[in-house]
């Protein structure tokens, strides 16, 4: 990769794990959220269960860290190298995809949880579906730069190198 000598900072390193956990988390606390979902468009008081309350509370705090996330990026000093290969291209559009639905995967639950659009409810799930599949991706890429490339990609984002 391109930005091999790009360190990140100790905010950069927190909110990408603590973001990473909390969109597990929320991942396979899902089960259940459609029936919640229906519940709570039916009268607003109901489908609000513990696990229900901590999938949007969670989802509401992603959405948070991830603005802050962003500012954080910004602020980060760091020069951009120009993606000179495929694989650096493909990189840096799945890293802006991965951005964007880490914001809007929530946005789109919180639009329908609280202002019951029923559409924007399947919005969410089949764009969580594809951000899950990224995240995945992201992991294998993560994986691939530590163990094939051994350019130490990883033991950054570990705060290691």
């Amino acid at each position: 990769m391109q930005n091999q000598e790009r360190t990140y900072n100790t905010a950069q390193i927190l909110l990408h794990w603590a973001i990473a956990a909390l969109i597990i988390f929320n991942y396979f606390v899902s089960e259940g959220m459609g029936r919640a979902f229906r519940q709570h468009l039916d009268d607003s008081t109901a489908g609000y269960n513990l696990v229900a309350s901590l999938h949007v509370y969670v989802g509401l705090a992603i959405i948070a860290l991830v603005l802050l996330r962003i500012i954080v990026r910004f602020a980060s000093k760091k020069t951009k190298t120009a993606a000179t290969n495929l694989l650096d291209r493909a990189s840096r559009i799945v890293h802006e995809i991965l951005y964007s639905l880490m914001f809007l995967v929530p946005v789109f639950g919180a639009t329908a949880w609280y202002l019951g659009i029923h559409i924007m409810g399947d919005v969410h799930e089949i764009a969580m579906n594809i951000m899950m599949t990224l995240v995945l991706l992201h992991a294998a890429a993560a994986l691939f730069h530590q163990y094939v490339l051994k350019d130490g990609t990883l033991l950054k984002m570990l705060g290691q190198k």
